[in-house]
């Protein structure tokens, strides 16, 4: 039980963004809990030990790392009201799955909190998805943050405005993090830190016929939200 207020919590895939993030929390917190998150769709979710062991070297004694196995939450939002969302969603139902999955990662960073008595919650989102990835995008993150409040948790996503002018794989290179500066641009090397998800193409075939409506990427956000507050309660219950 860490009941230090010295302490915060990281949603942490071990991709460049959450590596950041963590690297930076360990400069302003005396401890940093970097939890990692499963689910049965993921691909070698492990290969995040790697970034850990990167962090642990450059910070030594500041980090825990933990994997968390959040199958069974996953499930249960995605599959609650199924039928129903595809009439009411349509297409986007097929984006539902990174929904569930973000959202069943903040149920668990909760009560990991609740049961460690930890009040600061980081993520790495950025603007790099922010157009369509659910749980990255502003109006929806505003949301997020009041379920956090009420739990007495302060959540935020220090690098979420830094992708156009420097970017988090640029940066962790010039902080001796990384072996190169284009880690996201490199397929090989990207999967070396983080794991993969095998719904991915799904949302990539979402976003190739969203971005098509003139009404992009303003409408989905704003489903998107629509989403969230029907499901916020359910959430709780869950937590």
């Amino acid at each position: 039980m860490d009941k230090s207020q010295s302490s915060v919590c990281i949603q942490f895939s071990g991709g460049s963004d959450s590596s950041l993030t963590s690297y930076r929390m360990a400069q302003q917190f005396d401890h940093v809990h970097l939890l990692t998150f499963k689910q049965f769709g993921q691909i070698d979710i492990e290969n995040s030990s790697r970034s850990f062991s990167v962090l642990n070297e450059k910070c030594p004694g500041k980090f825990t790392h933990r994997f968390i196995n959040v199958s069974e939450t996953f499930e249960k939002i995605y599959r609650r009201h199924y039928v129903r969302n595809l009439f009411r969603y349509g297409s986007l139902q097929m984006q539902f799955t990174c929904f569930a999955c973000q959202a069943s990662f903040h149920v668990h960073t909760i009560a990991y909190c609740v049961n460690n008595g930890i009040t600061e919650v980081r993520d790495g989102a950025n603007t790099e998805y922010e157009e369509a990835s659910p749980m990255q995008i502003a109006i929806v993150k505003e949301e997020i943050k009041k379920l956090y409040a009420d739990y007495g948790i302060r959540h935020d996503s220090p690098v979420y405005d830094e992708y156009k002018n420097d970017r988090s794989d640029h940066q962790l290179y010039r902080l001796g993090l990384r072996p190169q500066p284009n880690i996201k641009d490199d397929e090989e090397l990207y999967k070396a830190y983080q794991g993969y998800c095998r719904f991915m193409p799904g949302g990539v075939l979402f976003l190739n016929y969203w971005k098509r409506r003139s009404d992009f990427p303003e409408k989905v956000q704003q489903k998107m939200l629509q989403h969230w507050m029907e499901e916020v309660e359910f959430l709780r219950g869950m937590i």
